[in-house]
């Protein structure tokens, strides 16, 4: 049995421990949340990580194009970049999914020829691991971009109130400068 066979066999119990694993690195209120409502509306940020659980195996195990996993990982690392996350524990969640698939196979990696498989793997892995480090870095550039964009309305806004901007029509500050001056 080759190891893609044996994770077809066994993906529902990788899935599960892979989005428990996944849990377990936010706040106990929140997995518990997470864990207990699977509703897309009422927990968006559960139902992203499980979408992206499921596509991300599906991916591996060669059910899926090579172009949506960038959308799969990106379902997880979306909603972690927005989070309270450093950029280790945020990608952290992709080598789980090793630890995940050992768990649930320790039994058959006694076959030398299934574990030299199963060291391939983990080097697909791995580049989904960095895959995902650059799109969390794509995502918090975004995010910081925004955060600039939306200072810079906010200090126009208050000059334009205090009236000390430039007015390009009148070729001097505004009316209400002028009058205090």
């Amino acid at each position: 049995m080759a190891i893609k066979d044996l994770l077809i066999d066994k993906r529902g119990k990788i899935q599960k421990k892979w989005y428990q694993l996944i849990l377990e690195t936010y706040p106990p209120e929140a997995a518990a949340f997470f864990k207990r409502n699977r509703d897309r509306f009422e927990n968006p940020v559960g139902a992203h990580i499980g979408e992206g659980v499921e596509g991300i195996l599906s991916q591996l195990l060669g059910e899926t194009e090579e172009d949506q996993l960038k959308f799969y990982i990106d379902r997880i690392v979306r909603v972690r970049a927005v989070q309270d996350f450093t950029p280790a524990e945020a990608v952290r969640v992709f080598p789980l999914l090793k630890k995940a698939i050992r768990e649930v196979i320790r039994d058959e990696l006694d076959n030398p020829a299934l574990f030299k498989e199963f060291l391939d793997l983990e080097e697909e892995i791995d580049e989904l691991t960095l895959k995902a480090f650059d799109l969390y870095h794509s995502c918090r550039e975004r995010l910081y971009h925004m955060k600039v964009e939306e200072w810079k309305r906010r200090m126009y806004m208050l000059l334009r109130k205090a009236g000390l901007l430039y007015d390009e029509r009148e070729g001097s500050l505004s009316e209400q400068t002028n009058m205090m001056g």
